[in-house]
């Protein structure tokens, strides 16, 4: 198996989760993690034994001996330096959301297609059972012709992070760029977008809503708690959309896919990482209110059918019996296979163009609802401007990054 060396940027939370993920896969070992904030880096050090650390990860990038760099930083850091990691001649992987906009996104598409760099988006709710079957269906007709979508997330006050594990970052403007839609909506969207396809935006008419208040501080929560539009694609093909941190309640109905012959609903969409991730219990499964599930209801040969599909316990079957599974029910896995040609470009998941089409509707909400009307693709895509962090303040000065390559 072929060592892949990963250098990490940013000791947050999220690098936790990823390096849950890291010890099941020998084939990388973490070799160097940069942090700005001291006291941080060391802990993390200590806790995973990485004594290569640095404060400033342009010193990092300078290494020949690092293949891949994970970047776990807040979203406005990741177009600046997602596109740093790959002028260093890296390979880089990117936690979601891709950006905080349309168009730094754009700018990390382009620069990994005009270095002919290797780019991934994490977006867990591609690595599962429940997508993979239902992908299976939809692609053998199961359906028929679709003609419209729903997808819909709620919780209970859960973001932006106030009430969780997140930091105060989570609800600022400046370093998160946006709220729950494109936090959470990230995954939502992006395994919308997949299933269906990846049909071209027409126009999106929507609202954004900042209701929450912060019961644990008095600093202000400036990002989005709630999204709602509806959607429409070149194809015909419509769909809408709920995303909510501020319902007050959990129950706002599931996500579906209809067709002409047949429906699918999903629930529990994977958000957390799989099992290697969040997995509990002796056999390292997720706990039953996070198993991604999956129904059928339709015709199949004449009889009409209405079956739960068992997507996760599926899962678990086909890992028991098929090790090379895991590249589709893991990010992490799926890229290593992806570094070391097991998979290419044409078999893996093009997370970054996913992220890219899942911006640009979640960017095309808030303009409508700024506009008060319908937008079009092309007016997103014009209009959309760079929100991240190109100057970055830190306590040994200023970071500049360039957003040409």
């Amino acid at each position: 198996m072929k060592e892949i060396r990963v250098g990490i940027i940013g000791a947050g939370a999220i690098s936790h989760r990823h390096m849950k993920v890291y010890k099941h896969i020998p084939g990388m070992k973490v070799v160097a993690v940069a942090e700005i904030d001291e006291k941080k880096l060391k802990d993390w050090s200590e806790q995973y034994g990485v004594t290569d650390t640095y404060t400033d990860f342009r010193e990092m990038l300078k290494r020949d001996d690092i293949d891949s760099v994970d970047v776990c930083v807040h979203n406005n850091l990741h177009a600046p330096i997602s596109i740093a990691v790959m002028k260093a001649g890296k390979a880089c992987y990117c936690e979601k959301p891709m950006s905080a906009s349309y168009a730094d996104s754009k700018l990390m598409y382009d620069c990994a297609k005009k270095l002919n760099a290797k780019l991934a988006v994490q977006i867990s709710s591609l690595f599962s059972a429940q997508t993979r079957i239902a992908k299976q269906v939809i692609d053998d007709g199961g359906l028929g012709e679709i003609y419209h979508a729903r997808s819909a997330c709620a919780f209970y006050r859960r973001r932006p992070s106030i009430d969780t594990f997140g930091t105060p970052d989570f609800m600022s403007k400046e370093i998160a760029g946006h709220g729950q839609l494109i936090d959470l909506g990230s995954y939502h969207f992006g395994q919308m977008l997949y299933l269906l396809g990846m049909p071209e935006l027409r126009s999106v008419y929507g609202k954004v809503y900042q209701k929450m208040d912060n019961p644990v501080s008095s600093r202000s929560i400036e990002v989005e708690d709630m999204g709602v539009a509806m959607a429409e694609f070149e194809n015909g093909m419509t769909m809408e959309i709920m995303e909510s941190s501020a319902t007050n309640m959990e129950d706002v109905g599931k996500s579906y896919i209809t067709g002409t012959k047949g429906a699918l609903q999903l629930w529990n969409v994977d958000t957390v990482g799989g099992d290697w991730s969040m997995g509990q219990g002796i056999f390292g499964e997720l706990p039953p209110f996070m198993q991604p599930g999956l129904r059928f209801v339709g015709e199949y040969k004449g009889i009409h059918v209405d079956c739960d599909l068992k997507a996760y316990f599926n899962q678990g079957l086909q890992k028991k019996y098929d090790p090379n599974v895991m590249m589709w029910y893991d990010n992490q896995m799926h890229w290593y296979c992806y570094l070391t040609g097991v998979l290419n470009d044409e078999t893996r998941y093009d997370t970054p163009l996913i992220g890219l089409n899942t911006l640009l509707l979640c960017e095309g909400i808030i303009l409508s609802s700024k506009l008060g009307r319908s937008v079009t693709a092309d007016e997103i895509k014009a209009m959309s401007k760079s929100t991240a962090i190109w100057h970055q303040q830190t306590p040994w000065g200023v970071f500049d990054y360039e957003s040409t390559f």
